[in-house]
């Protein structure tokens, strides 16, 4: 999580849906209304993707073909420690 937090500060990021440590991937959140429907995460050098629950908390993670999103909401806000969970899904 050091590293996480090390790069979203090198990198100023502003909060944001996606971190990418490869610099491949494209997010694409599909909406009807207000309701989130869908949510995508492409690495477009491998074409791989993978889909998440529509209820995921943000920020999702990639790294090394693996998708990491946090177990609980307001990160962004509350930030990062040694003792934050995540839940992983393989890119494919």
């Amino acid at each position: 999580m050091l590293s996480v937090s090390r790069k979203v500060l090198e990198e100023d990021y502003a909060p944001q849906a996606m971190i990418d440590f490869s610099g491949n991937c494209k997010f694409t959140e599909r909406n009807i209304g207000p309701w989130v429907v869908g949510i995508q995460i492409e690495d477009t050098v491998n074409k791989r993707s993978v889909s998440l629950p529509t209820n995921a908390p943000m920020p999702y993670i990639v790294h090394n073909n693996t998708v990491y999103y946090p177990e609980e909401y307001n990160l962004l806000v509350m930030g990062f420690d040694k003792n934050t969970k995540f839940r992983t899904i393989r890119m494919k």
